[in-house]
């Protein structure tokens, strides 16, 4: 199973709130063959909220070593600007075409707008809690 793994997600890995625990526990699973994926930009994002919130960036790169970060190709930025929806941000938008391109099983996230855009393309999604 590859599971694809969004900031807003990660973010939960990092800072403690309610579904915190949920969401460790899900990506703590030790099935077989299971991949966490997300895009590059995941370190940037994190790194930047790290720094907001006073955590060490040891944490950042700790949380990074379990998932493959994919780099995102000039035709992933071009489908990522095509996807429909008017209120799919651009950095979202990277992600969910990034999820796509990696045929990922799930995309787990807490972002309801790029929930419902990953739902309407038909690409299954978590939000553990």
């Amino acid at each position: 199973m590859r599971i694809y793994l969004d900031t807003s997600a990660a973010a939960k890995v990092l800072v403690d709130e309610s579904e915190s625990d949920a969401l460790t526990a899900y990506l703590d699973r030790a099935d077989p063959g299971r991949e966490i994926v997300s895009s590059a930009l995941l370190e940037t994002e994190l790194r930047r909220l790290a720094a907001r919130v006073d955590l060490a960036q040891s944490s950042v790169s700790e949380l990074l070593a379990r998932i493959d970060l994919v780099e995102p190709t000039r035709s992933i930025f071009h489908e990522a600007g095509v996807l429909p929806g008017p209120n799919l941000r651009s950095l979202d938008a990277l992600h969910l075409a990034t999820a796509l391109r990696t045929e990922a099983d799930v995309l787990v996230a807490y972002d309801t707008r790029l929930l419902d855009a990953a739902q309407a393309l038909g690409l299954a999604t978590g939000s553990p809690a």
